[in-house]
């Protein structure tokens, strides 16, 4: 979504007769309002009536269940969860969605007493200390309409005030905000939507005011979200390289134990090393899949990341991701463990080449069955069950491309086995997807 020019003046939100519903329970029955320039909408009502199920319906997290839904400004958002990285520093958790310089962090963070803290890992924080780092990275979003759910959880007084003061800055300089909060704010001229067993919309009395015209802070230079997406994962990555060496250090062990196992004939290590390779090849692949999206998922940062891109190109930089840092190493390994089973050099352009398309292959199908087992119960147990027989086909043709002479033959099963990842490209990408934005709706 474009950002809205510097000095427009129009809705930023738009709902016509729109209808929420969640798990077969009516929460909204028809509700249309317009949210410009300057305003603030502030949702009431007890625990379970609906605020956070509205405020994601207004993110675009949840669908519709009727009506129509307009936005036209990109949306900042703040859910229950600070979507901050424990073994991070204050700085390192701004920079993975914000990627501002060092003055412009430090000045966001002096706005909420936190500078000091710019170093500290997140993990030695307290709850309110988080919960300011999070909301600190509103100061540094462009977008003008925020959405906000209990942002004033775990804040002290002092820390209430701050954010009051936030919030009036933001509208003064023509933004909106959408607030569900059960802490008593001192939100001016805001409109309210109660929920409860009848919801009620009750307009501002300064609806007739002069509306503010939207001017941003400063000039942000915009990157493709896609490429931002591919860097924070690679940083991500980085930081937990000792969680990706673990299908590495399997990988060994294994080409380690087996010859060891078989015993030193020539002729057996070179008819079983290379089904044996592919096996182990898939099943270290297949170890670091299972938080491929649980931790974005149990901190926050997925809805952020699905607010600004499409749950199908999310998928699709951590499948690449995981494939770069987890999968390539694996396959660069190999041939040292080709020299255990005494395999001819002749054999590893073949034993590399299908080595790759399987691991690509694997990394897209468990991509999309970590999607489609997130949040399950022993998702643990399910991913390896799901993944598994579905990379059946690639194990037959990868091993028999490494068993048969170099030839026609060799070229049909390869052929096959890149024709599998072919499917899984785009097919992967978008049913984990569709499984993401399920997931979280």
């Amino acid at each position: 979504m474009a950002p809205v020019p510097p000095g427009t003046s129009f809705p930023f939100l738009t709902l016509d007769h729109v209808k929420l519903e969640r798990a077969g329970r009516c929460l909204l029955p028809d509700i249309s309002l317009t949210l410009t320039s300057g305003e603030a909408l502030i949702l009431t009502g007890p625990n379970g009536t609906g605020k956070s199920s509205f405020l994601r319906l207004l993110a675009g997290l949840s669908p519709l269940s009727a009506g129509t839904l307009t936005r036209k400004a990109d949306v900042a958002w703040l859910g229950p969860d600070d979507a901050l990285k424990p073994t991070l520093t204050v700085e390192q958790n701004l920079r993975l969605f914000t990627p501002h310089d060092t003055e412009a962090i430090h000045t966001a963070l002096n706005q909420l007493g936190l500078t000091h803290l710019l170093d500290c890992p997140v993990r030695l924080l307290s709850l309110g200390q988080k919960r300011r780092v999070a909301l600190s990275r509103l100061l540094l979003s462009d977008a003008p309409l925020w959405l906000l759910d209990e942002p004033a959880n775990a804040l002290d007084t002092a820390s209430s005030t701050l954010l009051e003061g936030i919030c009036r800055d933001h509208r003064a300089r023509g933004g909106a905000l959408v607030m569900a909060s059960h802490t008593s704010l001192d939100i001016p001229g805001s409109h309210h939507l109660i929920f409860g067993r009848a919801p009620s919309y009750n307009p501002s009395p300064d609806r007739d005011n002069p509306t503010p015209r939207w001017r941003p802070a400063a000039i942000q230079r915009r990157s493709s979200p896609f490429m931002s997406h591919l860097r924070r994962e690679l940083y991500l990555a980085f930081r937990n390289r000792t969680d990706n060496l673990t299908g590495l250090l399997f990988l060994i062990l294994c080409g380690i134990l087996f010859p060891l196992a078989l015993g030193p004939t020539p002729a057996l290590l070179q008819q079983a090393g290379p089904g044996i390779l592919w096996v182990c090849t898939l099943l270290a692949c297949l170890l670091p899949l299972e938080r491929l999206y649980n931790a974005d998922a149990d901190d926050g940062s997925l809805d952020i990341l699905q607010i600004t891109l499409h749950p199908a190109l999310i998928a699709l930089g951590k499948i690449l991701i995981h494939w770069l840092t987890s999968g390539l190493p694996i396959i660069l390994a190999t041939p040292l463990l080709a020299i255990f089973f005494q395999l001819p050099l002749a054999a590893l352009p073949v034993l590399l080449g299908s080595l790759t398309l399987g691991s690509l292959t694997l990394a897209f199908i468990g991509g999309m069955t970590a999607a489609i087992t997130l949040g399950a119960r022993r998702s643990n147990l399910l991913l390896p069950l799901l993944t598994l027989p579905l990379m059946t086909p690639s194990l037959i043709f990868g091993t028999l491309a490494c068993t048969t002479p170099v030839g026609p033959t060799c070229t049909a099963n390869l052929s096959l086995l890149a024709a599998i990842f072919l499917l899984a490209l785009p097919g992967c990408p978008l049913l984990a997807g569709a499984s993401l934005r399920d997931a979280r709706s």
